[in-house]
């Protein structure tokens, strides 16, 4: 993190390599939904309740996911041969199931576990849930095909009017009758 033989090529700089990289540590692969949280969070603050409650479940749903990941390597899900640097385990999930197996029975662990994760992501549903991005996608994409295709029909009609032999009224306050009968 500190010294790589090329160089931190982090585009945050080496205050952004030894933040991630401690995350990494501390947490593991689901380290990588922080980012998408954070910044879910800082714009749809939710009405609901404060920041600093969002913050708190935030963290709970990356604990609680730190916990069943070290659980799914453990019971062989990935094997550990193919497990590099994106399969890691954190040392919150490695410290998080050992307390669950020393005190509590797993299954019951789990259980709870299971309850909290499910708890805490529908309390933050409307913080995670893409679809306020797929809906302002969407949004976008329909104003931008609706401007092509108005400044299309527009550009065609105007050449339709130009095209046609139209009495001229501007700056004249007469008519004149068509003296060819």
């Amino acid at each position: 993190q500190l010294y790589p033989s090329l160089g931190v090529n982090n585009w945050t700089g080496l205050i952004g390599a030894l933040i991630g990289g401690s995350l990494l540590e501390i947490f593991g692969t689901p380290t990588l939904l922080i980012p998408w949280i954070i910044v879910r969070i800082a714009l749809h603050h939710p009405r609901k309740f404060s920041i600093f409650t969002s913050y708190y479940y935030a963290f709970v749903i990356i604990f609680l996911l730190s916990i069943f990941h070290e659980i799914a390597i453990q019971s062989l899900f990935f094997s550990r041969s193919k497990a590099d640097y994106l399969l890691q385990s954190g040392y919150a999930g490695k410290l998080g199931l050992a307390w669950l197996e020393e005190s509590i029975d797993i299954k019951i662990g789990i259980l709870a576990m299971s309850l909290m994760l499910f708890f805490s992501l529908v309390r933050m549903m409307h913080v995670l849930s893409p679809l306020p991005l797929i809906k302002g996608v969407y949004i976008g994409v329909k104003n931008l095909i609706k401007k092509i295709f108005v400044n299309e029909i527009h550009s065609q009609s105007s050449k339709n009017q130009k095209n046609r032999n139209l009495p001229n009224f501007k700056g004249s306050s007469q008519l004149f009758e068509n003296e060819s009968k």
